[in-house]
């Protein structure tokens, strides 16, 4: 006799039933209640034995005449990070239902798939298939019909537009830099060969990417012709999509009296930091104001020349950890005394010119700022270059640098919740993702339920502020 049968045999006796037998009958369990009589034929006990029904392992005794209950199949999908990115992109949905009204089911698709990582188009199907469809949309995820819709956004210069417009009147104050991706495609005419930080000698795609200083979101994408040191070939399509009080924030590397004219001729306001070289050092500027910039002293100037602004700025622990460098390259002999009284001059200064006026603490806050846009820059070509751009032109190509945009907004709005919290140290967006993933959404039939949220899961989403379980 099975195991389980002999437990559920004990388990009946226990609650009182008695006469109870099990028959095996081509190996299968079936209860019998059975009794004796007295034969006066035989003048002696006779075993008689009632058929009560059939024994299962999952439903236990079923009675004569019943059928067996049947198992109603169950659907799982993935809920607790699903709902996180359906909350996170609920004001964008209603902009891009708006955009792109025959391919936005796609895109939330192609979105939601890739956000935690590269998802080629071959598995976007299974990965949407994992996911609780809260939003109750039905996108084509055959590649086929995917590669398509990647072209038609690509090419729908206009609806990119507006959503470009849509995130960019939420900020007072944009924040543009400049960088590149790899494109591995012959075909893509956007792509040039040029020298990059990387030192790798491929075509690479140029991007812009603009982000808002206030609220820390990427606003804007493109992707651009020409080189991305030289600004006259980014101008077209800086006045294209710039917003009011938009602002050119570049690194040193743009330095230059062409880059410098063709913004002032642009009529694009700008900030510029100078090299440690520029002769524009010489020229005196009081340090007359001071501020504190994260519990650093910075003392500032500054002074209007040729219908520009310089302002300069001196970090007081900089200089102090300048200079202690500086005595120790000349106690080695690396540099000279003559090297060393011009340095001191320059050391824990910053010079930054600028086409705005506005007080030396904002400059040197939009300054600082580039270090946002940075971090951005990084995380987008992560999420993007792992698809290295076999793209075929470049239609192809902005459509797969918006969606990849897309992602990255989701991505940042995680980022800040979590940035909110101050737990960035020990949980990035695709953690807390993952996390969240281990709450599940079971069906069967018409039946729907989310399974138990874990305990370490339950903590981070009252940290966060998630009200995404119901009766959590």
């Amino acid at each position: 006799m099975d195991e389980w049968a002999r437990g559920w045999l004990e388990d009946q006796r226990r609650k009182g039933e008695k006469c109870l037998e099990i028959k095996y009958i081509q190996d299968k369990p079936y209860v019998y209640r059975s009794t004796s009589v007295y034969d006066k034929a035989s003048k002696s006990p006779r075993k008689v034995s009632t058929y009560l029904g059939r024994l299962t392992k999952d439903h236990g005794l079923v009675p004569k005449g019943a059928r067996t209950p049947t198992i109603q199949p169950c659907t799982i999908h993935e809920y607790g990070n699903a709902a996180l990115l359906e909350e996170e992109s609920s004001d964008l949905l209603p902009i891009l239902k708006d955009a792109f009204p025959g391919h936005w089911q796609e895109i939330v698709a192609l979105t939601f798939t890739r956000i935690s990582g590269y998802t080629p188009l071959s598995r976007v199907n299974d990965a949407w298939e994992k996911l609780n469809n809260g939003l109750e949309i039905a996108p084509s995820c055959d590649p086929r019909a995917l590669s398509r819709t990647l072209t038609a956004i690509g090419g729908d210069r206009h609806a990119q537009q507006q959503v470009f417009q849509y995130l960019s009147s939420q900020s007072n104050r944009l924040i543009y830099d400049l960088s590149f991706i790899f494109s591995s495609s012959d075909t893509v005419n956007l792509a040039e060969f040029g020298y990059n930080a990387e030192g790798v000698w491929l075509p690479q795609v140029n991007i812009a990417l603009f982000s808002a200083m206030d609220t820390g979101l990427p606003v804007m994408i493109r992707a651009l012709p020409g080189s991305v040191r030289d600004v006259s070939t980014l101008v077209g399509s800086l006045a294209e999509i710039a917003a009011p009080g938009g602002i050119l924030v570049l690194d040193r590397g743009f330095v230059s009296e062409k880059n410098e004219t063709a913004l002032i001729e642009a009529k694009i306001p700008f900030v510029l930091p100078q090299r440690r070289n520029s002769t524009r050092y010489e020229i005196r500027i009081h340090l007359t104001d001071h501020f504190f910039y994260h519990k650093r002293l910075i003392h500032a100037g500054k002074r209007e020349i040729d219908g520009l602004t310089l302002y300069l700025y001196e970090d007081a622990d900089l200089k102090v950890e300048e200079e202690k460098t500086l005595y120790r390259l000349l106690e080695e002999g690396e540099i000279d005394r003559e090297a060393l009284n011009v340095r001191l001059k320059r050391a824990g200064r910053i010079l930054i010119l600028s086409s705005v006026k506005a007080e030396p603490q904002e400059i040197y806050q939009m300054y600082k700022s580039r270090n946002l846009v940075e971090d951005h820059f990084a995380a987008f070509k992560s999420l993007i270059q792992a698809d290295k751009l076999y793209l075929r032109d470049a239609t192809a190509v902005f459509g797969h640098v918006f969606v990849g945009f897309l992602c990255f907004y989701l991505y940042c709005r995680i980022l800040n919740r979590i940035k909110r919290t101050g737990i960035t140290a020990h949980l990035s967006p695709q953690g807390l993702l993952l996390k969240l993933s281990k709450v599940y959404a079971v069906g069967a039939g018409e039946e729907r339920r989310i399974t138990e949220v874990p305990k370490g899961v339950r903590k981070i989403a009252e940290k966060l502020e998630l009200d995404i379980f119901p009766n959590a």
